[in-house]
């Protein structure tokens, strides 16, 4: 793939983390709906976004001869996690169902890197674990901590279940990538119509008011629809390892919004995390010329520190 090209799919899927950095607030207004009639509502917003843009292409064919398997990944990777996250943030705290979620950027680089033709750099690994401790130095001490039940921990593993989820779509997809992205609003009106049918079967439908409905629409066209497609075409042709790490940085700014609207608490674990995120991006970011070029430049400091530390008695 041309440098270009392989610079804007990177940029394009920046685009989606802007995006997703208002969900955990527009779900923290929404989450008193019945799961399944918000993913309803949710999934149907995304896929009808997407119909029309398939329409406009005419490329209505391609889309829906798709393999089982590719029906499957992405209904799982999208719709499944989709449902973990929310029905998460039910059971615990918003700010750490959706921290614990965003450990999936990890997960995309180790799964990521095992595919034919990628290669997990030093780089990569420390700029990731670098920006996970400082997930996981929030919700370790987050003030709620000594609040935390059985009923928390629900949420917690609906979250590390979406974050798997996710994570092996986004190395699927990144390996399959002749699949169209518009299979993405595909995906979605599978959900929505799965979401509606456990809606009827197993909940009580509960009207919204119009603050939610307006909310949940744009949670389905902006995270659901527009972000997703433009995440898949970055993980495709773009650099996966920089946007996952880069995604750690957009959970800061999505905890940023929290605090500015009352939802959470500004604290100095939050500060630290904010700090840890941007340096493992900055880890990740550098080139690898940059990297043999610290090298060399550090190599003489570390000689010069072995010798001397064997000189002294």
């Amino acid at each position: 793939m041309h440098i270009l090209d392989y610079k804007r799919s990177t940029q394009l899927g920046c685009c989606a983390l802007v995006l997703w950095t208002i969900e955990p607030l527009l779900i923290s207004e929404v989450n008193s709906l019945p799961i399944f009639e918000l993913l309803t509502i949710i999934f149907s917003s995304a896929c009808a976004v997407t119909s029309i843009r398939i329409t406009r292409k005419k490329n209505w064919s391609k889309v829906i001869k798709q393999p089982l398997n590719v029906w499957l990944a992405g209904i799982a990777g999208i719709c499944v996690s989709d449902f973990a996250y929310i029905y998460g943030a039910k059971f615990a705290p918003i700010a750490h169902v959706d921290l614990i979620d965003y450990m999936w950027p990890c997960l995309v680089i180790i799964f990521a890197s095992l595919l034919p033709k990628e290669r997990l750099s030093l780089h990569h690994l420390i700029g990731g674990l670098v920006s996970a401790l400082g997930i996981l130095i929030l919700i370790g001490h987050s003030q709620q901590a000594h609040v935390l039940g059985p009923h928390y921990l629900i949420g917690y593993v609906l979250a590390i279940l979406g974050a798997c989820l996710w994570a092996g779509y986004s190395a699927f997809s990144r390996h399959f990538n002749s699949v169209p992205t518009e299979m993405i609003g595909m995906y979605c009106g599978a959900g929505a119509l799965i979401s509606f049918l456990m809606h009827i079967i197993f909940e009580t439908f509960v009207m919204p008011s119009f603050h939610e409905l307006f909310l949940a629409i744009i949670t389905g066209v902006a995270s659901s629809g527009i972000a997703y497609q433009l995440w898949d075409h970055g993980i495709k042709f773009g650099n996966i390892y920089l946007l996952g790490v880069l995604t750690y940085a957009a959970r800061m700014i999505a905890m940023a919004l929290l605090v500015l609207f009352g939802k959470e608490p500004l604290t100095l674990n939050l500060i630290l995390a904010c700090i840890l995120a941007s340096a493992g991006v900055l880890i990740c970011s550098l080139e690898q010329n940059t990297i043999q070029k610290l090298t060399l430049l550090l190599k003489p400091i570390f000689k010069g520190l072995a010798k001397i530390s064997m000189l002294r008695p």
